[in-house]
């Protein structure tokens, strides 16, 4: 019996482990308009709605229910507005929405409320937006950027409720009198090496 090393054997569970991966880039995105068709997983049938011929929504339902099931896209004139993933009829994983601009918004959802970093790009690719959110909720840090990169704004949140910055986790005190460490206590002193 041939044996794997450990960081193979590790690429390997992981990957068996993950669910499959039906995010798609937006070069597919841009693909499935121009083809006026999506690919949809086993159980599931293809339906489009709008004028067609690379304007509308494509996106896969269930067979013979209205409940969105994989990939769905937005498209105009041959091009795709808007990406993501269904599951069980909610919005599932990465969701992209492109704005007229050239900017674009990346979403990350789970059981269809937003989980995880959010974010908004400028045209040309630079970080404006960045917002946590917990099982549909701003939770911790939301930052707005300037053009150049720098900090423009910075809020706190707690499970949708703005807050204040939280305060750094206190550091233990350095040991008196210089690098000499701090005398065992209780058990530990009768443990404890004698020097």
């Amino acid at each position: 019996m041939k044996v794997l090393s450990p960081a193979l054997a590790a690429v390997t569970v992981s990957l068996l482990a993950a669910p499959p991966a039906l995010a798609m880039d937006q070069r597919q995105a841009d693909a499935t308009c121009a083809a006026w068709k999506v690919e949809c997983p086993e159980g599931t049938s293809a339906s489009s709605s709008g004028p067609g011929k690379g304007t509308g929504a494509l996106e896969c339902k269930v067979k013979g229910r209205p409940a969105k099931e994989g990939p769905s896209v937005t498209c105009k004139g041959g091009k795709a507005l808007a990406w993501g993933d269904w599951k069980a009829g909610k919005k599932e994983g990465l969701q992209v929405t492109m704005h007229s601009d050239g900017s674009w918004t990346e979403e990350r959802f789970s059981e269809g409320k937003q989980e995880g970093r959010s974010v908004e790009y400028g045209a040309e690719g630079q970080l404006l937006k960045e917002t946590f959110f917990q099982a549909g909720k701003k939770h911790g840090a939301a930052r707005t950027f300037k053009e150049d990169g720098r900090l423009a704004s910075e809020e706190y949140w707690s499970q949708g409720v703005k807050g204040k910055k939280p305060a750094p986790a206190p550091q233990p005190p350095a040991p008196a009198g210089g690098d000499k460490a701090p005398e065992p206590i209780g058990d530990a002193a009768a443990e404890a090496p004698q020097q």
